[in-house]
């Protein structure tokens, strides 16, 4: 009973005493390893979780609970491993039933991260009264793509906006660009290419190759950086995580901003220079706004005052 009285500056007190005969260099990582606070990180959505905790990992203890999308993984499977995890905070990634989970059996959601599809379409089926629970009794709720802030911010007023992460160190800025530039578009579930693009692109002599998004995540770098063009989502109002990924590499774009006047973007890049000083602008973004260790700093910062109010 004496030791659950102990304040926690308390006990980083007595095991700082304990440690001073180790000196001081072992002492110092042996203390900052044992007073790191735990995060219970559930779910991911575009390897958003997986670029940032390597960076969050230099601050917090991190336990990461990943689920498939296969019926017993991301049900039975995830309870099982909420039951068993135990943590100072909990960021549940996806506001269906890994945020349930996780609110019923810890009593508690620190915070709920929705990426997309949780709140663009699902709040408006059968399931939508989970969505909008999850979103009312989260502490904390974020949210990846600026078009998402008029609905959560409909019930979350107080909702932030935690920009997608790219990590530049990965995604690197390409050094050269083909005589004949190459166009890459990845088959979507939601929308097709625009029909008319494809005779675009023939018409000003950009090649087009589509591809099935299954190419391993690890892969994609070295992927992005053999075309000259990626072609993005037009029917929802962001980038995708993949086209910000793009932007990183020097790519030029196709994305919803062109879709009233296609021919005229499709023309202007058609020229390799001109793509190139695009593909340097767009790194010059991604840097700015969607820098890994940015938004690993900024997530950080919540934590913290989470932490802090518990």
């Amino acid at each position: 009973m004496v030791i659950l009285s102990f304040t926690y500056k308390t006990y980083k007190k007595v095991i700082t005493a304990r440690l001073d005969s180790y000196g001081k260099p072992l002492r110092s990582n042996i203390l900052e390893e044992f007073v790191k606070r735990q995060i219970i990180i559930v779910n991911d959505c575009a390897y958003v979780m997986s670029d940032l905790i390597p960076y969050l990992s230099k601050s917090y203890k991190i336990k990461f609970l990943t689920r498939s999308r296969n019926l017993f993984s991301k049900t039975l499977g995830l309870l099982f491993k909420v039951l068993s995890a135990n943590g100072d905070l909990y960021h549940v990634n996806y506001a269906l039933q890994d945020a349930y989970i996780v609110s019923k059996l810890k009593r508690r959601l620190d915070v709920l991260h929705v990426h997309g599809s949780d709140v663009r379409t699902t709040i408006s089926t059968k399931w939508g009264w989970i969505v909008k629970d999850n979103l009312l009794q989260a502490r904390t709720v974020l949210f990846s793509t600026e078009d998402l802030a008029p609905i959560v911010h409909s019930i979350r007023p107080d909702a932030l906006y935690l920009p997608n992460p790219v990590d530049t160190s990965k995604f690197k800025l390409k050094n050269s660009y083909n005589e004949v530039p190459k166009a890459l578009y990845f088959r979507l579930k939601y929308e097709e290419i625009p029909p008319v693009l494809p005779s675009l692109l023939y018409k000003y002599n950009i090649k087009l190759e589509i591809l099935d998004k299954n190419i391993p995540y690890d892969r994609m770098p070295e992927l992005l950086s053999t075309y000259d063009i990626f072609i993005d989502r037009f029917t929802i109002g962001s980038f995708s995580k993949t086209c910000l990924e793009s932007m990183s590499v020097g790519l030029a774009t196709i994305d919803f901003r062109h879709l009233n006047d296609l021919e005229k973007r499709v023309k202007e890049i058609s020229d390799p220079n001109v793509i190139a000083d695009i593909g340097r602008t767009n790194r010059e973004f991604i840097v700015k706004h969607h820098e890994v260790r940015k938004i690993a700093e900024r997530l950080s910062q919540i934590y913290q005052s989470l932490l802090a109010t518990r």
